[in-house]
């Protein structure tokens, strides 16, 4: 009995197929809210980096409005928001107003808000020319470098 169960079984499992399911409405277009994490370098030394992260809202075509938090190695913490644009699949321009407490600055001068503009070229699927200018109360900076990508 076992043995004609497990053929009529077999049997009719093969004329079984399977179809692929209509997207949904909702999931045919990309969404506009998108999460961010990202890592850099910086000209202050070697071994010094910054990590921001938040939450990015696609207002136009190539335009992202985001907030989010900065963490860098010099203990330099705050919030952080402004505009990315995607000039081209290779060129993207970046600018950022982001607050910061900073323990070693000059006494009067421990927190406040600093401006950046960023830019990023992508050379090569590894190689990227990124510019940076920022500027905070008592300090500014100018940053030019080469990144490559894992």
């Amino acid at each position: 009995m076992k043995k004609i169960i497990s053929l009529v079984l077999t049997l009719l499992s093969c004329g079984v197929t399977a179809a692929d399911l209509p997207k949904l409405q909702f999931a045919e277009k990309d969404s506009p809210h998108k999460l961010f994490l990202s890592t850099d370098s910086n000209q202050h030394s070697f071994d010094s980096w910054t990590i921001d992260s938040g939450y990015a809202y696609n207002l136009f075509d190539k335009v992202d409005v985001y907030v989010g938090t900065r963490l860098d190695d010099k203990k330099e913490s705050g919030f952080l928001s402004g505009l990315s644009y995607q000039v081209s699949p290779r060129l993207s321009v970046k600018s950022s107003l982001h607050s910061y407490t900073d323990q070693d600055a000059p006494k009067g001068q421990e927190s406040g808000i600093a401006a950046e503009v960023s830019s990023r070229v992508h050379l090569t699927e590894q190689l990227d020319l990124h510019a940076t200018l920022d500027y905070q109360e008592w300090q500014q900076g100018f940053e030019v470098g080469i990144g490559f990508r894992f």
